[in-house]
């Protein structure tokens, strides 16, 4: 924070009054409205409705404009349309910031009563407001360094040469007294302040001090400021600053017999007054008594216009006292008046010679002599930041005669306020080689050399700086401190000189701020938190109430910030200030509307139609949003606001960026800082000053870090490089580029390498606690266990109440399987992040090899030999998982909302739990074959291991299956199940000799056809599995006909954002009965069956089983998966072999690649898109179901391309996942033999097939209708494809949830929907 914003009016003459009456006193401000208002009632010609509005005017005053409406809106009720009342309502329309409706006043004033005061008042209060705020703070700082002659032209201009505004009045006049020239003229504008408002206690306060400034009216300034002083219960401010002022003037004063009463009246009183007993022993100037008078009659004479008489009584006085200052400056106006600048000149220069402790109050009349419009376009080209004019115009300046001293001394200012401090050394050294003793030129040499570490030259010019400039001094030593720790990036060499500065000067904000904004970056947020506590909690001048509000803005409370700016008077808004009011106030409308409308947009466009010069309303609006975690909304108002006009200023462009960082959009804000350049003026844009550039400086480094960030996620780490390499050369001090780089070998795989840069970063500031959590956690991802222990050890011992090195120690734990340890580690992480943030809103209310591993490597080590990709940067980085993604900036604390979800996480993982559930299943196909329905009962329970980083899960499933009855009224179906076609050929030739060797059956014994039944069984299971490993071994349902072992293992290894898949698993085929649990031939045990074995004996028996199918697939699968930012890339491929019981062995391949990537998402909701292409093929089609096939779609290819689409969130205890997808398939299926394993009974069915009998009867074998192949056909499909999976849950306990899931699938020549309810119980303390 430059101190340029932080002393608005620090001028001499208004320190002492203006800065002072703005700290907020409650009680005595209400005592203050009492008085008024009892003053008022008290004299017989006032009005009730002239109470009201004086009652108003006064809360509008002290900002609290409840209180001000309701003492309007109760004058309004006696008199609507009465000038003063319409006064009043437009002076408050325009202070809650209601332009139109106090405009609209304003003509309805004007037509009821257009020659009233009225008009005129708050016509000026309404032209006051649309003043430039910029304008007014350069002409305030003008004040504040004493330059007053030229603040008063300012202000001139500013009111377009007429009559001050009311708000401004006080101020403008005050500093017109500091003008002898304009002395008059400034004493008539406060007296005519003072009498039409005598409750204008700031008025009377600057009135007496203006009649202190001139010898003919110094007494009567004496007694006003004692009447002011008696005034403690109803202006105690104002009462100390007169008191202050009385004693001042008391100096001023000769010792004579009408003066030194009231010196021993005030010494009676502070006995301790040493510098007042020393005046009246040892007056300045000799004898005072002659000399006095006559000084007196001088001034006097000056001021009625009689030029020679004043020329003489001053000569008079000289001549009894050559270095009287007052008599000496007395001349300087003369000689002013006669048009004698040269002579003038040197009077001045002489009387501040001779008083130094007086100087300040003839340099402006020095500084008026000068050409006034000359200066005023030096200012405003200061204004619109052309500096390059205003040098040219100060050097031409300094050429004039008498002119070179002012205007190189704001050359010289101006050149050290924009960087150019070799410039502005050279200028202030020729001021001394001219005046050796210019206090001006000292100091402000002193200050060049403290920017440049020139400690000891600075302090040699100061010991020459004569003792009334000691505070000066003091803030020139302090600026110093701050300058050295604004130049280093070593956060903890940072923390050590501004604690040096503070003890320095304690009660200085601006030290405090730095310091605190320091101790932040090292992210010691408490410590940080106490050292504003002071401040904040009790601000005593305006500039606590600045830095206060600074503070507790950065910090993001918004609460705290509005309490602090309803203290500060808007005088004393410097242009910071000025726009976090302006955020505040449009964040408080616009939230105010916000409940009103589902629509925010034209909110949005209506909140920025209004012209944005700082940024602040563009930043208010989008700020807004980002805290309630709206992102889409948030970057709308940025984009509006950033492209409503082409030719952006600096603070435009770096508000605007500053607020795309916080939305983690790092190229937007790179984008917007572009036209800025070097900030210098060298190259594009135009030169910035200091506190910009410090900012643009910051922007650009968080940016690298930032786009290195997201590269670095999705895996681009050479790019990454290159993005971080500017940042890394740029501040070869600064942590945060060596903390990314880190995380760039992390995420490239070499974690060891991570580690030797945060341990160098570590070892170099031992503070630094983001250092340390990653170094430990680097340590853990290296393997390296018991390093990050001992690294996480340490950082507790030295930091036991910061929560950052609990946050190590539970990683090192967790690292080690302790898991109730980690438990507590973020229990008491939570704890003490809760204080911090409790605690701010309360006070708110050996060197080579270290080298080595810390320099940045000469070339990009990430660089891949062969070719390289450019990624489009933009949106924000997320995980996953919908947790990861949905994530966004909240209204609480993000540490405090990440610990408490890690501490929820681990509970839940450390936690055995008991699931249970009903589930349901239906697969489309003929009744008794491919048709399924199945039900089943999982109960499961899980048990963590390794601190929940591993699981051991046990279950068992009873599952009832069953496919209905097969059709035996159905010539079709019969013969496509198990072996009854040979059944149904005997029943048809029974009893005929021309069915050969079936003929003993009878024509009245036919074989019964009976298909089509339930299985039921339980099936066991037993998992375990971590992040990288998981493993079952189980077994399909037990009481099935035919229980196969099951089981498998997957590798997911990760290396940076790829992980690797590997497994292999043998898992049952649940396509339908047979497949999944195999079947019985009915066949096999009747009289058909036993005449067929009898028959072929051996040979039939080696190829046919009373059971067939069971089929499992041995998968084989590989995969490899790229998080690139939001988006997912997958790719992979498979074999597998099919096997069951007397089922024909098959073989698979597979190949899949597909992607999917995040297109929407808020703080509690996702919506993610996606495409993917499939490919598979069997060997074998055998999605059949005679005795031999397995009863499973296998088509020999199968190719689709789908795009999913799944929608995903969270509203309090309830969530939901839904997925669902569309796209087209094409598949081709082989003929298949009715019975693929066995020969015979394919040649026996090759002879009932080639045997039919067309249009048969029923004593004749199968007809046409009924099997006219041995051989099922092929066939070829193509068709849409798709469905969708969805599931709810509700938590009702922490410990209890319950979820309801159902799905739909239609793929290949099937479909098949399921539903499920299941309950998961954690066995665990509420």
């Amino acid at each position: 924070m430059n101190r340029r914003y932080a002393l608005s009016l620090s001028g001499a003459l208004l320190a002492s009054s203006c800065m002072t009456v703005l700290v907020a006193v409650p009680v005595a401000r209400a005592q203050q409205a009492s008085t008024a208002v009892t003053s008022t009632a008290a004299s017989p010609a006032a009005a009730p409705r002239q109470i009201l509005l004086q009652q108003a005017r006064f809360w509008l005053q002290q900002q609290q404009y409840d209180n001000a409406r309701q003492a309007l809106q109760n004058a309004q009720r006696i008199a609507p349309d009465a000038p003063d009342v319409l006064e009043v309502e437009g002076e408050y329309q325009a202070a809650v910031g209601n332009r139109e409706a106090a405009a609209d006043t304003l003509r309805h004033l004007q037509q009821v009563a257009p020659a009233s005061t009225a008009v005129s008042n708050l016509s000026d209060l309404l032209s006051e407001r649309a003043i430039s705020q910029s304008d007014l703070s350069q002409i305030r700082s003008l004040a504040g360094s004493g330059q007053n002659a030229q603040a008063v032209a300012g202000y001139q201009k500013l009111f377009h040469g007429g009559k001050p505004p009311r708000s401004l009045a006080v101020e403008y006049y005050q500093t017109m007294a500091g003008v002898p020239t304009q002395w008059d003229q400034a004493r008539a504008g406060l007296a005519g302040i003072v009498a039409s408002n005598p409750q204008n206690y700031r008025a009377q306060l600057a009135f007496a001090q203006a009649l202190t400034y001139n010898t003919s009216t110094r007494m009567e300034g004496l007694t006003r400021l004692k009447d002011l002083q008696s005034f403690q219960s109803q202006a105690p401010v104002e009462a100390a600053a007169a008191t202050q002022s009385y004693r001042q003037t008391l100096s001023w004063l000769p010792v004579n017999p009408d003066t030194q009463p009231l010196m021993e009246q005030w010494l009676s009183a502070h006995p301790n007054d040493a510098a007042l007993r020393e005046h009246m022993l040892h007056p300045p100037g000799g004898p005072p008594d002659k000399a006095g008078l006559a000084r007196q009659a001088g001034y006097q004479q000056l001021n009625a216009g009689r030029l020679s008489a004043a020329e003489q009584s001053f000569q008079s006085a000289l001549q009894i006292n050559s270095h009287d200052a007052d008599s000496l400056g007395g001349m300087g106006l003369v000689s002013m008046r006669q048009g004698d600048t040269a002579e003038a000149h040197r009077y001045f220069e002489e009387a501040m010679a001779a008083d130094p402790k007086t100087a300040d109050r003839w340099r402006p009349a020095l500084a008026g002599m000068a050409v006034s419009g000359d200066y005023a376009a030096v200012r405003q080209l200061i204004a619109a930041h052309q500096y390059t004019e205003a040098k040219q115009k100060l050097a031409t300046l300094a050429r004039q005669p008498g002119q070179y001293t002012g205007a190189t001394l704001m050359l010289a200012d101006l050149q050290r306020s924009t960087g150019q401090v070799a410039a502005a050394e050279q200028e202030y050294r020729g001021i001394l080689s001219r005046e050796p003793n210019n206090q001006l030129a000292l100091m402000g040499l002193a200050r060049v050399d403290m920017a440049q570490g020139n400690t000891a030259e600075a302090r040699q010019l100061l010991s020459r700086v004569s003792p009334q400039y000691a505070s000066q001094v003091g803030e020139i030593e302090v600026s110093g401190l701050m300058a050295a720790a604004s130049q280093t990036s070593d956060s903890a060499r940072k923390v050590s000189i501004l604690r040096e500065a503070m003890a320095q000067a304690p009660r200085d904000p601006w030290v405090r701020i730095n310091l605190a904004n320091a101790l932040q970056q090292q992210g010691d947020v408490a410590e940080a938190g106490r050292v504003m506590q002071p401040i904040l909690a009790n601000p005593v001048t305006a500039q606590d109430r600045q830095a206060g509000i600074l503070y507790t803005y950065g910090s993001g409370n918004d609460a705290m910030t509005r309490q602090l700016l309803a203290g500060l008077s808007p005088a004393d808004y410097s242009p910071a200030i000025r726009s976090i009011a302006e955020e505040m106030e449009i964040k408080q409308d616009l939230a105010s509307r916000l409940s009103m409308v589902s629509n925010p947009v034209p909110l949005i466009r209506e909140a920025l139609s209004q012209p944005d010069p700082t940024g602040a309303r563009g930043v208010a609006v989008a700020d807004l949003f980002r805290q309630r975690g709206d992102m889409v909304h948030a970057r709308m108002a940025l984009r509006i606001a950033s492209t409503r006009t082409i030719d952006l200023s600096p603070d435009q462009r770096l508000s605007y960026a500053t607020e795309y960082m916080k939305i983690s959009n790092p190229v937007a804000a790179a984008r917007l800082l572009a036209p800025l350049g070097d900030g210098t003026g060298s190259g594009a844009g135009n030169a910035l000053l200091p506190e910009q550039m410090q900012t643009l400086q910051q922007l650009r480094m968080g940016i690298s870090v930032a786009q290195s960030d997201l590269l670095n996620q999705r895996g681009d780490q050479a790019q990454a490089y290159d993005h971080l390499a500017p940042a890394l050369q740029a501040d070869p001090e600064a942590t945060s580029p060596k903390l990314a780089l880190a995380r760039l070998y992390n995420g490239h795989g070499k974690p060891g390498k991570a580690l030797e840069i945060d341990l160098a970063v570590l070892r170099h500031n031992p503070q630094d606690l983001d250092a340390r959590q990653a170094a430990v956690q680097a340590a853990v991802n290296s393997n390296h266990n018991s390093l990050a222990t001992r690294l996480a050890m340490d950082g507790v011992q030295e930091s036991p109440m910061d929560a950052r090195a609990w946050l190590a120690m539970a990683v090192a734990d967790q690292a080690d399987g302790h898991g109730q340890r980690t438990i507590e580690d973020l229990r008491r992480a939570y704890d003490l992040r809760l204080q911090q943030v409790e605690g701010t809103r309360a006070a708110s209310g050996p060197v080579g090899a270290h080298e080595e591993a810390l320099a940045p490597p000469s070339t990009n080590p990430f660089q891949s030999r062969g070719y390289g990709h450019q990624v489009e940067l933009g949106a924000p980085v997320t995980g996953g998982s919908y947790s990861a993604e949905a994530a966004s900036p909240d209204t609480s604390d993000q540490m405090l909302s990440s610990i408490a979800g890690q501490i929820h996480t681990l509970r839940e993982n450390l936690a055995p739990s008991i699931d249970g559930g009903l589930g349901f299943r239906s697969r489309s196909g003929e009744h008794g074959m491919g048709r399924l329905t199945e039900a089943n009962i999982p109960i499961v329970g899980r048990l963590p291991l390794q601190a929940g980083a591993s699981a051991l899960t046990f279950s068992i499933t009873p599952t009832m299956i069953w496919s209905g009855q097969l059709n035996t009224g159905s010539v079709y179906d019969v013969p496509r199940y198990g072996t009854f076609m040979a059944t149904q050929a005997a029943n048809q030739c029974a009893g005929h000799s021309s069915c050969g060797g079936l003929d003993f059956l009878s024509a009245n014994h036919t074989q019964r056809i009976a298909a089509g039944a339930g299985e039921a069984g339980f099936a066991p299971d037993v998992q375990f599995g971590n992040s990288w490993v998981r493993a079952d071994v189980c077994a399909s349902p037990i009481g099935f006909p035919i229980t196969n072992v099951l089981g498998g293992v997957e590798f997911s290894p990760r290396v940076g954002p790829v992980t690797f898949r590997v497994s292999a698993e043998r898992r049952s085929i649940t396509n339908s009965v047979l497949s999944y649990g195999g079947l019985r031939d009915p066949n096999y045990n009747s009289e058909v069956g036993r005449y067929a074995r009898q028959v072929y004996g051996h040979d039939l028996t080696k190829q046919w089983g009373s059971e067939w199918g069971g089929v499992v697939t041995n998968h084989f699968h590989g995969q490899v998966e790229a998080t690139l930012g939001n988006t997912i890339l997958y790719g992979g491929g498979g074999y597998a072999i099919q096997t069951g019981k007397n089922v024909q062995r098959n073989s698979e391949r597979e190949a899949g690649i597909g992607a999917n990537t995040l297109v929407w998402h808020n703080a509690n909701m996702l919506v993610r898109i996606g495409v993917s292409l499939t490919y598979f093929g069997y060997a074998h089609n055998e999605d059949f179901y005679t005795y031999g096939q397995g009863g499973y779609f296998s088509p020999q290819s199968y190719y689709a391309a789908t795009v999913p689409v799944r929608y995903a969130g969270q509203h309090k205890r309830l969530d939901w996942d839904v997925t669902g997808s569309v796209g087209y398939q094409v598949f081709h299926e082989h003929a298949a033999p009715f019975f693929p394993t066995s020969s015979l009974l394919q040649s026996g069915a090759n002879y009932v097939a080639s045997n039919f009998v067309q249009n048969a009867l029923p004593t004749d074998y199968l007809s046409q209708e009924t099997v006219n192949s041995a051989y099922y056909p092929g066939d070829s499909i193509a068709g849409l494809t798709g469905g969708f999976n969805a599931r709810v849950g509700y938590r009702f306990t922490r410990n209890v949830r319950l979820d309801l899931s159902g799905r739909y699938q239609k793929a290949g020549n099937w479909t098949e929907s399921g539903a499920m309810i299941s309950a998961h119980y954690l066995i665990m303390d509420q």
